[in-house]
C-alpha cells in the first residue's frame, strides 16, 4: 500500500478511519500520514483526533509489523471504525526530512570523492551519523566534501519521489541500490532521484529540494573499527 507519508511527505493532516485496535492502544488505521521507525529514520509524533467528539489521543510510537503500520496512543477509546484525523508534530517531521535528504546528498558526495560505502546511519533532530567504510580516512578530505555538499545545495536541486518498476530503476545509470539478490521479492520501488547527484530506493520522507535543507556541517568522526567512521554531522 503506498501510505500517505510516502505519497507526500508534506501533508499534515488527514482524516481516516481506525482498522483495527488492540490492548486498547496498539491502532492500526486504513491509511497514515505517521512514518514508521524504519531505516534509521524516526518515527513520526503527534495526535489522533476522533471526528465524532474531539478527543484527542496522544500518538507516542509508530511502527511497521508485516503489512500493518500500528500506532501506539495514550488514552483508551477509539473503535474499530470511528473516523480520526490524524494531526503529526510538524516541526519535528520537517527537521527529520531534512536531515534525511542531507544524508542523501553527503553520502553520494563522500563515495564519489573517497570511495566510501555507507554501512549505517541514524537520524535525529540535533545530529545525526552515518558510517562509511574508509579505505584511507583523511579528516580534510572529509570537510572538503562536506564544502561539495553545501555547494550543491546552493543550487536548489529538486528532488523527485516515484514509484518504479524494480526493473526500470535498475537500469537507471549510478542508481545506488542494493545487490539486486537482496531486492528479488520486491517488485515496485519507491525511489528518490537528487538530479543529478543521487538517485536510490528509500522509504524514507524527503524534501522537494535540497536547497532546504540549509547548511550542512561537520561535527566529529569516531573511529569505529579498522577502516570504519561514524561521521556526525548536522544542519543549521
Amino acid at each position: 500500500m503506498d501510505y500517505a507519508y510516502l505519497v507526500d511527505c508534506y501533508k499534515k493532516e488527514l482524516i481516516t478511519k481506525v482498522k483495527s485496535v488492540k490492548d486498547g492502544k496498539y491502532v492500526v488505521l486504513c491509511d497514515t500520514i505517521f512514518y514508521p521507525n524504519s531505516g534509521g529514520q524516526p518515527h513520526d509524533l503527534g495526535k489522533m483526533i476522533r471526528t465524532s467528539d474531539g478527543k484527542e489521543f496522544e500518538v507516542v510510537y509508530v511502527g511497521k509489523f508485516g503489512d500493518d503500520i500500528s500506532h501506539e496512543i495514550v488514552g483508551e477509546g477509539l473503535e474499530t471504525g470511528d473516523e480520526v484525523k490524524c494531526v503529526i508534530d510538524w516541526e519535528r517531521r520537517y527537521q527529520l526530512m531534512k536531515m534525511h535528504t542531507a544524508a542523501h546528498v553527503i553520502s553520494r558526495v563522500i563515495h564519489d570523492e573517497t570511495g566510501a560505502n555507507t554501512s549505517g546511519n541514524q537520524l535525529d533532530i540535533e545530529k545525526s551519523r552515518i558510517d562509511f567504510n574508509f579505505e584511507n580516512y583523511d579528516k580534510e578530505q572529509v570537510i572538503k566534501c562536506f564544502d561539495r555538499a553545501n555547494e550543491l545545495i546552493s543550487k536548489n536541486i529538486p528532488v523527485i519521489k516515484s514509484f518504479m518498476k524494480k526493473e526500470e530503476a535498475l537500469k537507471i545509470p549510478n542508481f545506488a541500490g542494493p545487490s539486486p539478490h537482496l531486492m528479488k521479492d520486491i517488485a515496485v520501488l519507491r525511489v528518490v532521484n537528487i538530479e543529478g547527484v543521487d538517485v536510490q530506493p528509500c522509504g524514507g520522507t524527503h524534501l522537494d529540494n535540497i536547497g532546504e535543507i540549509g547548511r550542512l556541517e561537520f561535527v566529529k568522526a569516531d573511529n569505529k573499527g579498522k577502516s570504519n567512521r561514524r561521521i556526525t554531522y548536522k544542519i543549521s
